[in-house]
């Protein structure tokens, strides 16, 4: 079961509904007291079930000053019906038959949830629709079983930055710890339990002497559990001397807190348990060093459970702006901000922040500049679908490792160049790519004159590439698909012409909603070829590319990068 999307209403500082997409998890970025951790909370108090364990109280959760309102959390869900949700969609299903309106069989649904004055949380899955008579008991039984059997899917994780390291340890860790001990004593049960009842024998045949023989002694597990006989186990760190976890740096101690939560995260999903992972400020405690670490293992949690985080540190926001929102006060109630470029959605943290120029942005170690998200995600693709062969063919390891940085079109990128590039340039390595198309070109000798006056080196092929003459990043598809594509659908095209020999000359599209269709039936028709005869003008770009960034990663650095683990979404 995934958890996909979750709208917020007057709950604590967000007043007006607030919708927040979760599916592929997401960093919040924002002011402090602008929210953040309201919507960590609202997401984990969907799960506080009909008993109210996460105390929900209308004085401090609902909303100031909106009257008779009512905090109200709608919370998408999807879920895969021939399977371990299985379940959960035959009582769904039961439910829909109790309604008067048809409804057809779905995988993705709604979960409504709204709290009466006295804190009492009310669930339900339908909003409007009507029941059939004579249904409602019934519905509201099993309505109940089916909100408890979804809820009891997921374990949801709340980790506040104000929670110590022993406490995240004793609440987190150690019960996992004590459940994987407790299996491998579980064969051993019987002898403990008799052991146990031969300690009684002895406790029983000294109290006879005593002249007690009515009394007898009994010993048992505590609640006949194992894990609750397990008490605790020391937590060492080796680094080489070997000591307990409370003796090491607090970044340290963080980190290995943190390395755990993969670990509880892999248990849970043995269990067919789905986890959630609510995350404030991941970079408490931790010394700069150990940030990039850390933002590994956090993408390697979200790549296993859903995850969500709160961070003022440029070290951890995802270079992916669909994974990032912010948060801003409006008139003392929260709104929250979704961001097209990277760039804008770390303004807010850029602004507090004194750190190298190019730490500003998170550039990695090798960056690629494009000028648009929709040429980052045909990058994307194309370095997914294209593997690197066995001979080293299509290896592309400069490309892999690098990071795709994309920006509000041609005209973003060339006002983000004049006024950082400069800076940047000598501290992390860049290749901009730019389109071959008259917009393209004109950036191109704009930037060209601009850092020729400052004599800064901006030299094509080697701090920037230019796609073809005349031809935008689609014109990298083989131009017979391009024609075809003419012929069939002629009106998504503004400006289009071949040559007397029948060649493709450049061309333009009606509206960017026809260039994203063009750009989807050429993928589409990509993924459906046998071989890679079509990638001939790509593996020219991304030849040249490579070699770009393997000269720039050497005069940055002063030595060839040997090797580089797969970190980038766009590394095979």
């Amino acid at each position: 079961m995934k958890f996909e999307a979750i709208r917020i209403k007057n709950f604590r500082t967000i007043e007006g509904e607030q919708e927040i997409e979760l599916g592929h998890g997401i960093t919040i970025v924002g002011p402090n007291s602008s929210g953040k951790t309201n919507i960590l909370k609202a997401i984990e108090m969907v799960f506080t079930g009909y008993e109210n364990k996460l105390d929900y109280d209308i004085k401090d959760d609902l909303t100031f000053g909106v009257g008779n309102g009512q905090t109200s959390l709608i919370a998408t869900f999807s879920g895969d019906r021939s399977s371990k949700d299985n379940e959960f969609f035959v009582l769904y299903d039961e439910l829909v038959e109790m309604l008067e309106a048809e409804k057809e069989p779905t995988n993705t649904f709604a979960l409504y949830l709204s709290f009466a004055k006295s804190g009492k949380p009310i669930y339900r899955f339908f909003s409007n629709e009507k029941m059939k008579k004579d249904f409602q008991a019934q519905f509201s039984r099993k309505q109940m079983i089916a909100v408890n059997t979804l809820l009891d899917t997921f374990v949801c994780h709340y980790v506040p930055s104000s929670k110590s390291i022993n406490d995240l340890y004793n609440s987190l860790l150690l019960p996992f710890i004590k459940r994987a001990v407790s299996r491998v004593l579980e064969d051993k049960l019987q002898a403990i339990n008799e052991s146990l009842r031969l300690i009684s024998s002895h406790l029983d045949k000294q109290l006879a002497v005593a002249g007690l023989p009515n009394i007898k002694s009994h010993f048992y597990l505590p609640n006949g559990s194992l894990e609750e006989l397990l008490h605790q186990f020391e937590f060492q760190l080796s680094d080489p001397n070997k000591t307990t976890i409370n003796r090491k740096g607090m970044g340290i101690q963080a980190s290995a807190i943190l390395a755990s939560f993969l670990w509880i995260t892999k248990e849970e999903k043995r269990h067919d348990k789905s986890p959630i992972w609510l995350i404030e400020e991941p970079e408490s405690y931790l010394h700069p060093q150990l940030a990039e670490s850390c933002h590994k293992m956090l993408n390697e949690i979200s790549m296993e459970a859903l995850l969500v985080t709160t961070t003022h540190s440029l070290g951890f926001v995802s270079q992916d702006p669909k994974k990032i929102i912010g948060t801003m006060l409006d008139n003392n109630t929260t709104k929250v901000i979704k961001y097209d470029t990277y760039v804008g959605a770390t303004s807010s943290i850029r602004s507090a922040l004194g750190v190298r120029f190019s730490d500003y942005y998170n550039l990695g170690l090798l960056n690629v500049f494009v000028e648009g998200k929709s040429d980052r995600e045909i990058f994307q693709w194309f370095l997914g679908k294209v593997k690197s062969q066995e001979d080293g063919k299509y290896s592309w390891v400069h490309v892999r490792a690098a990071e795709f940085l994309d920006f509000s079109g041609v005209s973003g990128i060339e006002g983000f160049m004049k006024a950082t590039y400069e800076f940047i340039y000598k501290e992390r390595p860049v290749i901009t790519v730019l389109d071959g198309d008259t917009a393209g070109d004109k950036t191109r000798r704009a930037l060209q004159q601009y850092f020729g006056n400052k004599e800064v080196p901006f030299q094509a092929n080697i701090n920037f590439i230019s796609l073809h003459t005349g031809f935008s990043l689609e014109g990298l598809f083989p131009h017979e698909w391009i024609i075809d594509a003419h012929e069939e659908h002629p009106n998504w095209f503004s400006e289009y012409s071949i040559d007397v020999e029948g060649k493709l000359q450049p061309f333009l599209m009606k509206t960017d909603k026809n260039k994203e269709q063009l750009r989807h039936h050429l993928i589409a028709k990509a993924d459906i070829q046998e071989n890679y005869e079509w990638i001939v003008r790509f593996e020219t770009v991304l030849d040249m590319l490579d070699s770009g960034l393997e000269k720039a990663y050497l005069d940055t650095y002063g030595t060839k990068m040997e090797s580089y683990k797969v970190d980038s979404p766009l590394a095979m």
